[in-house]
């Protein structure tokens, strides 16, 4: 499938060197309008997690209005506080985890980015099957699930080094930036691997063989996400990172499977 012996060095090279061909690529066939999908649904995402932090904060305040015959201030004052904490919890939890779901939704996107980048450079057709196309998407849904749960296991161990003065807390932010460009990398690598036929524990498999090129793939997608309200620039990157991915496979594939 992949060479084995790549060097880092070139799987580096490989992988940032293809965000500058899929820009190209993307430009050249026309498909620029499908990266302004997953940031359409990052606002639509942003505003549903914004409006459950309000209407949870509205039932909460209800049931102590019901519960509680006076009412006196600080009681007003904790009332007030829920409903302005909540909304800016639960967009905090969106900063987390909004990426992944909006990665989720924009599986069938991805996969047919993916499936054109191939076909383009390739001239290999893949027949539109409903079953097969249904399949994936739930094989994506369920890796982005289980990525994003070792993600957060292992980001919760990372942070433990904060406890650590100073060199803990930037060895923390180092490593955690590398588990997430990892993590998502291996996601967007997967889209070319599903179409290859390749089962999960096989893609785990081919991804390792590359994964300085799926760190170098993740990384751009991660990086804007520590920026405040960078899930939102992260949504237009990710169609680009998906092609880029595709890309840096067939490059560095001894031949496409059918």
């Amino acid at each position: 499938m992949q060479q084995e012996n790549v060097s880092i060095a070139k799987q580096f090279k490989t992988g940032f060197a293809a965000y500058i061909k899929a820009i190209r690529l993307i430009r050249a066939n026309k498909l620029t309008r499908y990266l302004l999908i997953p940031a359409i649904l990052n606002i639509i995402v942003v505003v549903a997690f914004i409006f459950s932090g309000v209407g949870i904060s509205d039932w909460i305040n209800g049931i102590i209005e019901r519960s509680t015959e006076n009412m006196n201030g600080w009681i007003h004052a904790g009332m007030v506080a829920i409903k302005i904490i909540l909304p800016i919890v639960f967009f905090a939890l969106f900063i987390f985890i909004g990426g992944t779901i909006v990665n989720i939704l924009m599986s069938p996107i991805y996969t047919f980015l993916s499936e054109k980048t191939e076909t383009i450079l390739t001239g290999k057709e893949f027949p539109f099957d409903m079953k097969q196309t249904l399949k994936d998407i739930l094989r994506a849904v369920v890796i982005a699930v289980r990525n994003t749960a070792k993600q957060l296991v292992l980001t919760a161990l990372c942070l433990l080094l904060n406890f650590i003065p100073i060199a803990g807390s930037i060895a923390s932010l180092i490593l955690i930036f590398i588990i997430n460009a990892y993590y998502f990398g291996f996601g967007f690598m997967d889209y070319t691997y599903e179409r290859w036929r390749l089962s999960p524990k096989d893609s785990r498999k081919e991804t390792h063989k590359l994964k300085f090129v799926a760190f170098a793939t993740g990384a751009v997608y991660s990086l804007p996400l520590y920026l405040i309200c960078g899930s939102f620039i992260a949504a237009f990157i990710g169609g680009v990172s998906t092609v880029a991915a595709t890309l840096s496979q067939l490059e560095l594939s001894e031949k496409s499977p059918s």
